[in-house]
């Protein structure tokens, strides 16, 4: 059989009106078409307000993570001062100390001009005793690295927020360029 004889025979079965309907049809080209609504002009800017506000929050987070850094290399800086002056302090108070073995002792000055004689025949009585004329310092070097604790915990959460909002603009950006691949598609 050949395509004219069965043409002659569906145009017989179906009439000719109708076959050049499902013709017309069949030729008609395909134009794509995405039935999601990802590429409606409300998305498209609702997108492109959204990567706006990312970069915005990237920046923001950025220079907070930056401004954790600022204190922290001078207070660094001042807790090895304090480090260097406590074992200078400790160690004059060492060289203060009277006598040998059991004999040994110190005298401690009081701020009113007190004076005390202290026993100090033991490592746990000399080590009281140096650690009491570094009293003040080890205070501020302990005021100094908890601050410079406090910057750490600061700059952990300022790269936390930093690492939560990257992620948040690489979804974006995925979204984006979905919907560009979409749009190419449709083009």
């Amino acid at each position: 059989m050949t395509v004219d004889k069965a043409m002659e025979e569906v145009i017989a079965k179906y009439g000719e009106e109708e076959v050049s309907k499902c013709v017309a049809k069949a030729l008609v080209v395909h134009v794509p078409t995405i039935n999601t609504p990802v590429v409606t002009d409300e998305q498209v800017l609702n997108t492109l307000s959204q990567l706006d506000a990312a970069v915005a929050d990237m920046l923001e987070a950025g220079r907070k993570q930056e401004d954790t850094y600022q204190n922290k290399a001078e207070l660094v800086r001042r807790a090895r001062q304090l480090e260097t002056a406590i074992q200078l302090t400790e160690s004059e108070a060492i060289n203060t100390i009277c006598g040998t073995g059991k004999d040994a002792y110190g005298i401690i000055t009081y701020p009113d001009g007190k004076q005390t004689k202290v026993s100090l025949n033991n490592d746990t009585q000399r080590d009281a005793f140096r650690r009491h004329f570094s009293a003040e310092e080890r205070k501020e070097q302990a005021m100094v690295e908890a601050d410079v604790r406090a910057i750490e915990v600061a700059q952990l959460k300022a790269k936390e927020d930093y690492d939560a909002k990257k992620e948040a603009l690489s979804c974006i950006r995925a979204k984006a360029q979905l919907q560009a691949a979409a749009l190419n598609y449709l083009a």
